[in-house]
């Protein structure tokens, strides 16, 4: 798989999807009265400089950060942090789509290029 543009767009969706799915059942929300949460896990995100933002948003839809931002590096490099643990998002999505590639014979560049756009 070539990490290019279209591909950096892609994993930045994925890893909302994923960030998206987070839950603390030991939360309360005390304007609702509701007991445990769900929530969108902040991702951090290395500038060119590599400094990291911490972003709650879709990156694609994010004020935070211009579409120039979401380069194939920064991708890569995005993480969660839990403590002192760091999870590199970018880096687990980008293999799973090459195990995926490799395990079916699939070639996502094409498969993005080919996509209608929403």
């Amino acid at each position: 798989m070539k990490l290019n543009k279209k591909m950096s767009k892609m994993i930045a969706e994925l890893e909302f999807l994923i960030g998206s799915e987070c839950y603390n059942p030991n939360s309360y929300d005390g304007w609702n009265d509701i007991e445990g949460c769900d929530f969108r896990y902040p991702i951090n995100l290395p500038d060119k400089e590599g400094n990291y933002k911490k972003i709650r948003m879709n990156l694609n839809e994010s004020a935070l950060i211009s579409p120039e931002d979401i380069t194939p590096e920064a991708v890569t490099f995005m993480k969660y942090r839990f403590g002192s643990n760091e999870l590199y998002i970018g880096k687990g999505i980008i293999k799973v789509l090459e195990f995926l590639e490799n395990r079916y014979g699939l070639n996502f560049n094409e498969l993005e290029s080919a996509a209608k756009k929403h």
